[in-house]
């Protein structure tokens, strides 16, 4: 079953709903100390769901544990208190490698995730807790509409755990193989991503857009795939898989040194990017080139990630009654992995948790804890819409333009034909609609859209709008039915941008701006019985273009999250060049024209 988000979410008043308890859960996720996150479940249906670098703009909002902006906005969403909440759930165990007890008494880590001063001295006498690849697993097997499905979670690490293959069922999620820490892809990735010279974790989809452009030539032989999965060997560079006294923190350390190890030999020395200030924008930036070691270095971890995650997908599959599969975990938002796993792993159908990192965890842990309680609904619907977080209408948008003495043409309803004018026009717009959306990709509700007829639209954003390599592949949001035109072959789940299919001949020369190098592109299909005013837009643009896509990418720039709050996508506007923004009704231009 399917149904739009809008319906999806249930805003309850306390009391009725299908469950048996009609608990108030809240789980909490970004408990390694990035991309923390709260998500508020009542009688087993989601009320709301927000990321904290959103509320307090810093990326993956690093270092930190704390949730106390996202529970606070979760909790003002549904009119309760934190003392009205019956359960909180954090998505790891604190004490491993001791078994996770049901529940835990620690006052210093329930203040490091949820400040009391911000929930008028309210604390939890406990918080509850769900394994960490239990949550992730959860977040997409409960929000999937599936009743049986094979699941797949992969990232870097979580409670001594990195991989884990099973399947979900009416009594739950089971575990049938689990990978220790010392086997982890997460990490691999990210040591590549470091030895190519851009990043950490956090920039691994800098990795995957990079490889499209090098060919897989570097037998990285210290990652071995196996007709059931894969097997990481890295005894051959020093590394041991026992822990010492420095714990995950010190092998982690280790891992990364071994990995940097076994590239070198087979690469060469890792790239160190020249860094230089940028006076324009306060900030240093890098080369915007890359070499070609760089790039084939890049193609053959992701060949190296695919064939793994593709064996692992397979025997998921033969271990489950359904053929339908469920992936989550940090690896899970490598979009070209995700599209080879729905062409060769022989799934009928396939969901992808649009927040499949930790993010996604308090999904996972909120949604679990209402299974083991009773309070999980049969019959559940799939999610096709990421819109989980604060919505503004537009007399709260009015109020804010007013406070800052900001001129606007108010177009209601209307506003989608002047932006499509724009757009046809080559204008570079932002999109600021509805409920702020869950995960990484904007998906319609916090955008920047421009026109993909032409590929100077992508070369535009990525550097002078985004400021960040040239190379970077964008992606479409498209009408429905447009999806047999520009997609070749049969398209499988394309809520959320996060599976890439291969592009057509139609595709590459009518849209060439979201396709990438290597023929793909990650596509949004947007209905216009989820998606009303977006898919309006499309379809106006359509009419004046005879094109039903648009370019689609993140409404913020590079040193900042997602824009949250109609502030902040001013602050955005205004400190760029974007050309036009539409706040819900309301339409800003810096030329004038309205």
């Amino acid at each position: 079953m399917t149904q739009s988000f809008l319906q999806y979410i249930h805003y309850v008043e306390f009391g009725g709903g299908e469950g048996n308890t009609m608990a108030l859960i809240l789980g909490l996720g970004g408990g390694y100390r990035h991309d923390s996150s709260a998500c508020l479940v009542q009688d087993g249906r989601i009320v709301a769901f927000a990321e904290e670098e959103r509320f307090r703009r810093v990326k993956h909002n690093r270092g930190s544990r704390s949730c106390s902006l996202s529970a606070a906005w979760c909790l003002s969403r549904a009119g309760a208190r934190l003392r009205d909440v019956d359960a909180v759930v954090i998505a790891f165990n604190p004490r491993w490698p001791e078994p996770a007890p049901d529940a835990i008494d620690d006052p210093h880590l329930t203040a490091a995730h949820l400040d009391p001063g911000h929930f008028g001295g309210d604390r939890p006498e406990r918080l509850h807790l769900v394994e960490h690849h239990l949550a992730h697993a959860a977040s997409a097997f409960y929000c999937s509409g599936f009743d049986e499905s094979a699941v797949l979670v992969v990232d870097g690490y979580g409670d001594g755990v990195t991989t884990s293959i099973g399947r979900g069922g009416p009594d739950g999620i089971t575990f049938t193989r689990q990978y220790p820490y010392h086997q982890s892809l997460g990490w691999f990735y990210e040591a590549v991503t470091q030895h190519v010279g851009l990043g950490d974790f956090t920039s691994a989809g800098k990795t995957m857009g990079l490889a499209g452009y090098g060919e897989p030539r570097y037998d990285l032989d210290f990652l071995r795939t196996t007709a059931d999965g894969y097997e990481i060997d890295l005894s051959r560079y020093g590394l041991r898989s026992t822990l010492t006294g420095g714990g995950l923190a010190e092998f982690y350390a280790r891992y990364l040194r071994a990995c940097s190890a076994a590239l070198t030999a087979i690469t060469g020395p890792a790239h160190r990017a020249d860094l230089r200030y940028d006076p324009a924008t306060g900030r240093m930036s890098g080369p915007p080139g890359f070499t070609r070691t760089q790039a084939d270095l890049a193609a053959s971890a992701q060949l190296a990630l695919e064939r793994g995650l593709s064996a692992l997908a397979r025997e998921a599959l033969a271990g489950s009654p359904s053929r339908r599969l469920c992936v989550a975990g940090g690896v899970g938002l490598n979009c070209s992995a995700n599209g080879v796993l729905w062409r060769t792993a022989g799934a009928t159908d396939m969901f992808v948790q649009p927040a499949a990192g930790d993010a996604g965890c308090a999904i996972g842990a909120a949604l679990e804890h209402a299974r083991r309680i009773g309070d999980l609904p049969a019959g559940r619907t799939r999610l096709t819409g990421a819109g989980l977080g604060p919505a503004f209408d537009d007399a709260a948008i009015r109020d804010t333009l007013d406070a800052y003495g900001i001129t606007a043409a108010d177009h209601g309803d209307d506003i989608t034909g002047p932006v499509a004018k724009h757009l046809a026009a080559g204008h570079t717009v932002g999109w600021f609609q509805d409920g702020m959306e869950g995960g990484p990709r904007a998906l319609g509700h916090r955008s920047i859209l421009a026109d993909p007829r032409t590929t100077a639209s992508r070369d535009r954003i990525n550097s002078v709008v985004k400021r960040r390599e040239m190379w970077r592949p964008l992606a479409p949001s498209m009408l429905a039915d447009a999806a047999g035109e520009y997609i070749d072959g049969p398209a499988g789940p394309a809520d959320f941008m996060i599976v890439a299919y291969r592009a057509s001949a139609a595709a590459r020369s009518r849209i060439p701006a979201t396709v990438h190098v290597d023929g793909t592109l990650r596509p949004q299909l947007v209905e216009e019985a989820s998606e009303p005013r977006y898919a309006r837009l499309l379809a106006g643009f359509a009419a004046e273009t005879g094109v039903p896509v648009l370019l689609n990418t993140s409404f913020n720039h590079e040193a900042e999250p997602i824009v949250c709050t109609p502030t902040d996508a001013l602050r955005t506007f205004f400190a760029g060049p974007l050309d036009v923004l539409a706040l819900g009704g309301h339409l800003i231009s810096k030329s004038g024209r309205l």
